[in-house]
C-alpha cells in the first residue's frame, strides 16, 4: 500500500505516490535552481509542466489512475537533465529519444516572428513543413483567382491561436519537447531579435536623412490643407449668415414680382412651418458643425496643437452634426411622404370634325381693361407666385390615333399627394385655360394652381386623337404627322411634343 497525494501541474490535477512525487519536486527544484538568473524562467517552468501534465495524461489508463514512480522517471527521461540550461555552448534541437513519447502532437498555431501579417500563413508553413513561400504564392492565387483568399484568412487569423510560450513554438513545429529543444528555440528566438533589431537600428541610421525631409515636406503639406481648412471654414462662415439670416431673394422664381429667397420657396416645398423650423435648425447645426470642424483641423494642421479641449471641441461638433442630420432627415421623410402618391385625372374638351386641326398657344393672359394684349413675355422665371396662386409654364403633348373620322381633343392633369384621395384634389385644383374656336384650339402655355397645395409635380398635357390622313399644324406648320423634308415621308413616331412657356414646339 503506497500513500498518494493530490498535485495541479498547470491547472491539471493528478493523483501520484508519495515516493514519484520526491521525484518530480526534487527535478523541478533543480530546474528552478538552474533557471534562477535566466529571462523567461516562469515561462520555461510552465512549458515543462506542460510537457509533463500531456505525458502524464498519455500514461494513464482507465483502470490505471495513480501516477507511478516508473512513469515519473521515463516523464523525466524524455525531458532531458534541468543542468542542460546551465552550459555555455548553445545547443542544437536533437531527438535523443526515438520513442513515440519523445514527440509531441503538432498543433495549429500562428507563427508571429515569421509574420508579414498575422502569421497564419507562417504557421500553416511550420505545421505541413512546407516552404512559406510556396504557401503565401498559393495564397495570393486564392485571393486573385478564388476571390475567398482574404475572409479565409480573416477567419483563420480570428480562430487560430499564436505561438507564445517555447512548449507551443515546438508544438506548432513539431519538435520534440524536453529541456534541450526548450534551450534550442529560446536561443534562437534570441537570436532571431537580436538580427531583426540591429537590422532595425542600420536601418534607421541609413534612412535618417531622408525621414527629416520626409517630416519637413509633410509638415509643409500640413500646413498647406490646414490653411484651406481655415479658408474654407471662414467662406463657408459667410455664406451660412448671407443665406440663413440675410435670406437674399436669389431664386429664379417670381413672387409677386421679385425673386424668391430659400425661405420663400420652402413654403412651397414643405408642408407645415413645423417642417420649415426643423429644415433651418437642421442646416444651422450641419453647418456650424461643419465650420467648427475645418476650423479646428486647419488650427491642428498648422500649429500642430494637440489639446483635450480641441477633442472635447470635435466630439461636440460631431454630435451637433448628427443631430442637424437627424433634422435634414426627419424633414425630408416628411416632405418625400406628400409626394408618395401620384394622382391623375382627364377630360374631354372638344370634338373636331376636320381634317386639319389647328393648336394655337398664347403665352399671354388676354386682353386688359384698355384693349392692351401684352406680346412681350418677360422674365417669368421658373416659377411665379400672384394673387395667392402658383404658376408654372409648360404644356405637354401627346398624340393618339382616333378610333374614328374625328379629331378629339382630351386635357391630362396629375399631382402628387400623401394619398390618393389628396393627390386627386390637388389635379382637380388645377386651372387650364384652352377654348375651340373654329377648327383651331387655343390655349394657354400655362397653368395655375392655390399656394396651399404646394408644388407637388402637377403637370397638364393634351391628348390629341388624330384621324387617319388627318394633320396636326402648329402655328401653321405641320407637326404631326412628322414630316421628313428630304424623304418627304409622314413618320408617325414624334408623338410627344412639349410646348415651353414662350411657345417653343419641341417634339420627339
Amino acid at each position: 500500500m503506497y500513500k498518494t497525494i493530490s498535485i495541479h501541474l498547470q491547472g491539471t490535477p493528478f493523483q501520484i505516490e508519495e515516493g514519484a512525487y520526491e521525484i518530480l519536486r526534487n527535478y523541478l527544484d533543480r530546474l528552478k535552481k538552474v533557471l534562477h538568473n535566466q529571462k523567461g524562467s516562469e515561462e520555461i517552468v510552465q512549458d515543462v509542466e506542460l510537457r509533463m501534465a500531456e505525458l502524464f495524461t498519455k500514461q494513464l489508463l482507465p483502470s490505471k489512475k495513480v501516477i507511478e514512480q516508473p512513469m515519473v522517471e521515463e516523464v523525466l527521461a524524455i525531458l532531458g537533465n534541468p543542468e542542460i540550461f546551465g552550459e555555455d555552448e548553445p545547443t542544437t534541437a536533437k531527438e535523443t529519444y526515438t520513442t513515440s513519447e519523445a514527440r509531441v502532437d503538432k498543433r495549429l498555431f500562428r507563427d508571429e516572428e515569421n509574420a508579414i501579417l498575422g502569421g497564419v500563413i507562417a504557421g500553416f508553413a511550420n505545421y505541413m513543413n512546407w516552404d512559406v513561400t510556396v504557401i503565401r504564392a498559393i495564397y495570393i492565387l486564392l485571393i486573385i483567382f478564388g476571390g475567398f483568399g482574404f475572409p479565409l484568412y480573416i477567419v483563420l487569423w480570428i480562430i487560430t491561436p499564436k505561438a507564445k510560450t517555447s512548449f507551443e513554438k515546438l508544438q506548432m513545429k513539431g519538435k520534440p519537447v524536453n529541456l534541450e529543444s526548450m534551450k534550442s528555440e529560446i536561443e534562437n528566438a534570441a537570436d532571431r531579435i537580436q538580427k531583426k533589431s540591429k537590422a532595425w537600428t542600420n536601418k534607421i541610421r541609413e534612412e535618417n536623412g531622408l525621414q527629416n525631409g520626409l517630416k519637413k515636406l509633410v509638415r509643409v503639406i500640413s500646413v498647406f490643407f490646414g490653411l484651406v481648412a481655415l479658408l474654407s471654414g471662414t467662406a463657408f462662415f459667410i455664406a451660412a449668415i448671407v443665406f440663413l439670416f440675410g435670406d437674399p431673394d436669389f431664386i429664379p422664381a417670381q413672387i409677386n414680382g421679385e425673386f424668391m429667397s430659400l425661405g420663400d420657396f420652402g413654403t412651397l416645398i414643405l408642408e407645415s412651418p413645423t417642417d420649415s423650423d426643423y429644415l433651418i435648425w437642421g442646416i444651422i447645426f450641419t453647418a456650424s458643425s461643419v465650420i467648427g470642424l475645418l476650423w479646428l483641423t486647419g488650427i491642428r494642421a498648422i500649429f500642430a496643437f494637440k489639446s483635450s479641449i480641441i477633442r472635447y471641441s470635435s466630439f461636440s461638433l460631431i454630435f451637433m452634426m448628427v443631430v442637424g442630420i437627424i433634422l435634414l432627415s426627419l424633414t425630408g421623410a416628411k416632405t418625400g411622404r406628400a409626394f408618395a402618391i401620384n394622382g391623375e385625372i382627364e377630360k374631354d374638351l372638344f370634338t373636331v370634325d376636320t381634317t386639319v386641326l389647328n393648336l394655337k398657344f398664347d403665352h399671354t393672359t388676354g386682353v386688359d381693361k384698355q384693349g392692351y394684349k401684352t406680346i412681350s413675355r418677360g422674365d417669368r422665371g421658373v416659377i411665379k407666385v400672384a394673387n395667392k396662386r402658383i404658376y408654372l409654364h409648360g404644356i405637354e403633348i401627346e398624340y393618339r390615333k382616333s378610333t374614328d373620322s374625328i379629331f378629339h381633343i382630351k386635357q391630362y392633369f396629375t399631382a402628387n399627394g400623401r394619398d390618393h384621395q389628396t393627390a386627386i384634389l390637388k389635379a382637380k385644383n388645377i386651372d387650364f385655360k384652352a377654348n375651340l374656336i373654329g377648327k383651331t384650339v387655343q390655349a394657354n402655355t400655362f397653368y395655375t394652381f392655390p399656394v396651399q397645395d404646394k408644388l407637388r409635380d402637377q403637370k397638364v398635357k393634351l391628348i390629341v386623337e388624330v384621324p387617319q390622313n388627318g394633320q396636326v399644324k402648329v402655328n401653321g406648320k405641320i407637326v404631326y404627322p412628322f414630316l421628313e423634308d428630304e424623304l418627304e415621308t409622314k413618320v408617325e413616331e414624334n408623338s410627344h411634343a412639349y410646348i415651353q412657356g414662350d411657345g417653343e414646339y419641341d417634339s420627339w
